[in-house]
């Protein structure tokens, strides 16, 4: 009889473990498919904040694009003749002019003359 009890006592055990397998095989297996449902949730949020990211990103390079001052037309710089004869019509002499401009004496002198000459009636 003792020997049946021990047998008995080893299924009891065997069954009990047995079923706790399968209560917590049931457990993972739910906890499983929610964690599955929740990854599916989450990639279609992060498929949407991609598509608004990329969104937003156009329209920031459109602002940046408008904001951005429109190259203008390089002004050419001022050649030393051109200078003096700015400053010729501005009533500078001679030797003012050709100070000023970087130009020999003899030219600032034909350019103040040349202007002079155009002014008078």
């Amino acid at each position: 009889m003792n020997a049946w009890w021990q047998i008995g006592w080893q299924w009891w055990l065997g069954l009990l473990l047995s079923l706790s397998c399968v209560v917590l095989i049931a457990v993972l297996w739910r906890q499983l498919r929610m964690a599955a449902a929740t990854n599916a949730q989450l990639l279609t949020r992060m498929d949407l904040f991609e598509d608004q990211l990329t969104a937003l990103r156009r329209e920031l390079a459109g602002l940046s694009d408008a904001s951005q001052p429109q190259p203008e037309a390089a002004e050419p710089a001022e050649t030393a003749y051109a200078q003096a004869i700015r400053l010729a019509k501005q009533g500078m002499d001679s030797s003012a002019v050709a100070a000023g401009c970087g130009i020999s004496r003899g030219e600032a002198e034909l350019i103040v003359a040349l202007y002079r000459a155009s002014q008078r009636p």
